[in-house]
């Protein structure tokens, strides 16, 4: 019997380059017995032969074959799994025990090794098989005692047909697009794989693209960017290549509809003043408006989704209206579709003639319309490929009842706040669809400009509420946009499954769009992190948060100062997202970090001038200045810690290794030596 578990070879697959891979099984006790037969072991199904006695040595030399007093002359394991692979080396490690005597061979197809003599030391025997295929057997030969196996390593090259190469994902919803679809995601779960692709509905080829035929495309980001105006299919594979080998996955496909004109959707009954296409059985054909004064319906071949609804730019549909007796039918010229009753063709008239122009409509429960006039209904005819109006007498096999597909509005929502809102804080904003609204797993929402993020609750069938991890608040009359990521609210999702239809840009779209404003007083300082007077190990990041949302001023006049105490060198300072633990400042807050983190011994001083901060009225924010101790086992010392006197003496200055390096009474000069520790009047000092 030969069988292969999947799941190994996923796991393996997934996680490496094709190539050389490597089986390994450790043994456990109770994995083999004395009946033998089939065990699978690490996912691969081995044959056993029989033992008098099978144990376990606790003491790492694995399982136990056979015992003094009941030697077993010979043992094998078999395995046929990897037959069709290449196997490049197989390793056994065995021993025997105090006084045994037992010999291993390990054979792959034709091939066999020497026979290994084992010890009483649990020692690995490497077989190289020079590249062969077939079953792999080990086999234990013993005239004394008992002898072990821990443990079995086989490296070989898999085949093409055992490489899974996972099918890629599309991410980009398929639903129906009010004006183009500019971005399609398209994720595979190998990292390793390239995703091979076509827009003209042909299965992707990796041989057509290597060999420049075909219309297959290749993205190695898993991001296109189409710009999709008309409705498209879009089939992809994910390759894996090596040397030779190509290792593919099976095809992913998905349509999406770019609607400029309303859909037309499954009918059950007729809404007088509406337009409606007629379809044949699995949604073959429909007719199209044409200026003819008379004759068969010409037809065309239209795009249905899921028997949903069907999606064509071309489609004019047919008026019905409710009189007495039945309906009137009117093509886009508002001519009057009607039928003589003595030939199956029709005819049209601009004023409602007086007879032949009310139809009669009814449909049954699997949706086939009889739309009849006088006697004649209306079939399609597979034989002419056309509508017609038949009398009973001339319907046969080759005529199909007619489906009615009505053309719709897109679905109506409301966005609260509307769209164009004045005020000075947002929390909540909600979406509601009276068909029905959802939205996608991947759906993310944001506002331009800012950091702060939302979260999305389904409310109900109807309503999506979004609400801001953190209020949005400003002082300054400035434009707020909401945006989200294409395609990931849904308005009716049970039938229409149309995307929010809303202006886009690279797959983002702006939802909504409102107005921050007020009038708030001047925002101060309300903390700093780490606070003034602080004792610290380092110092790196200063975060600031602000009575009211505030940012900071670009004159070169204004930046913050950080320097030693005492000392006139400064620091490096640049403006930051992030706190020193790697998360996002909020709303209100400005951070500011150091070029390195600050690790020498000492006082820091941080000065922020006023006006470096602004509010959101372009306001200055008070100074603040800041005090910091850095106090750690480092050694370092933040500069030079005291002030050489200047009183006309003459100073010596030496080296920590004692060379004199300078003699002065200048101590401004102190100043200019490089970087270091120097012994100056007989103290040591740090120079920055």
């Amino acid at each position: 019997m030969k069988r292969i578990l999947l799941s190994l070879f996923s796991l393996i697959f997934m996680a490496a380059t094709v190539g050389a891979e490597t089986y390994t099984h450790t043994f456990k006790s109770g994995e083999l017995t004395t009946t033998g037969g089939t065990v699978t072991l690490s996912d691969i199904e081995w044959t056993s032969s029989s033992s008098g006695f099978i144990g376990w040595n606790g003491n790492g030399k694995g399982i136990q074959i056979g015992k003094s007093a009941e030697v077993c002359p010979s043992y094998t394991l078999k395995t046929s799994a990897l037959a069709e692979c290449t196997i490049k080396s197989i390793t056994v490690n065995s021993s025997i025990a105090a006084s045994g005597d037992a010999k291993l061979t390990i054979s792959v197809g034709s091939q066999t090794s020497e026979a290994y003599t084992l010890t009483t030391s649990d020692a690995a025997y490497t077989f190289d098989c020079e590249d062969t295929t077939g079953d792999i057997t080990i086999s234990w030969v013993a005239t004394a005692k008992a002898y072990y196996v821990s443990s079995i390593t086989i490296e070989y090259t898999p085949t093409a047909g055992m490489v899974t190469v996972p099918t890629p994902e599309f991410k980009t919803p398929a639903v129906i697009y009010a004006d183009k679809v500019e971005k399609v995601t398209v994720e595979t779960e190998d990292q390793n794989a390239v995703i091979y692709y076509t827009t003209d509905g042909t299965d992707p080829s990796y041989e057509d693209y290597v060999n420049e035929t075909g219309s297959t495309k290749c993205s190695k980001y898993y991001v296109m960017y189409f710009n999709l105006t008309e409705t498209t299919t879009i089939k992809a594979i994910a390759v894996k290549v090596d040397g030779d080998a190509v290792f593919k996955s099976g095809v992913a496909e998905q349509t999406y509809i770019v609607s400029r004109t309303m859909p037309y959707i499954p009918a059950n009954d007729i809404v007088s003043g509406s337009k409606y296409a007629i379809v044949a059985a699995d949604s073959a054909a429909t007719y199209f408006y044409e200026e003819k004064p008379y004759g068969y319906l010409p037809t065309k071949t239209a795009t249905a989704v899921n028997g949903k609804y069907i999606e064509t730019v071309e489609c004019a549909g047919f008026t019905y209206t409710a009189v007495d007796g039945g309906y009137t039918i009117q093509d886009e010229l508002n001519r009057y579709v009607y039928h003589k009753g003595t030939n199956t063709n029709f005819n049209y008239a601009a004023e409602q003639p007086a007879e032949g122009a009310v139809w009669s409509v009814d449909i049954d429960t699997d949706g086939n319309a009889t739309i009849a006039c006088d006697g004649y209904t209306i079939y399609y005819s597979t034989k002419y490929e056309t509508y017609g109006c038949y009398p009973a007498d001339k319907v046969t096999e080759e005529h199909i009842l007619p489906k009615l597909y009505m053309q719709r509005e897109y679905p109506t929502y409301t966005i609260s706040p509307a769209e164009g809102s004045t005020f000075d804080r947002l929390e909540t904003i909600t979406v509601t669809c009276e068909e029905g609204i959802a939205a996608t797993d991947d759906l993310k929402i944001t506002a331009e400009g800012y950091t702060t993020l939302f979260t999305v609750k389904q409310t109900d069938s109807k309503t999506l509420t979004i609400t801001a991890t953190e209020p949005i608040t400003t002082y300054n009359n400035r434009d707020l946009n909401i945006q989200i990521s294409a395609g990931d609210i849904i308005l009716n999702p049970e039938v229409m499954n149309m995307a929010l239809p809303i202006p886009t840009k690279y797959g983002v779209r702006t939802m909504v769009k409102y107005i921050l404003t007020g009038n708030a007083p001047a925002a101060t300082i309300e903390e700093v992190s780490p606070a003034n007077g602080s004792t610290v190990e380092e110092l790196s990041h200063f975060v600031f948060t602000f009575s009211y949302f505030a940012g900071h001023s670009d004159d070169a006049n204004l930046q913050p100062r950080l320097y030693a105490e005492g000392k006139d060198w400064t620091y490096a300072l640049e403006q930051t997202l992030e706190k020193s633990d790697g998360s996002m400042i909020g709303m209100q807050q400005a951070a500011l970090k150091t070029t390195e983190p600050l690790k020498g011994n000492g006082t820091y001083i941080l000065e922020i001038p006023t006006g470096y901060f602004i509010d959101a009225n372009n306001r200055e924010v008070e100074g603040i200045t800041l005090k910091y101790t850095v106090k750690n086992d480092s050694g370092e010392i933040a500069g030079i810690e005291d002030v050489i006197a200047n009183d006309g003496t003459s100073h010596a200055v030496f080296t920590i290794n004692g060379v004199k390096v300078l003699e002065t009474t200048d101590t401004e000069k102190a100043g200019t030596l490089p970087t270091g520790i120097y012994v100056i009047d007989g103290k040591k000092i740090y120079i920055k």
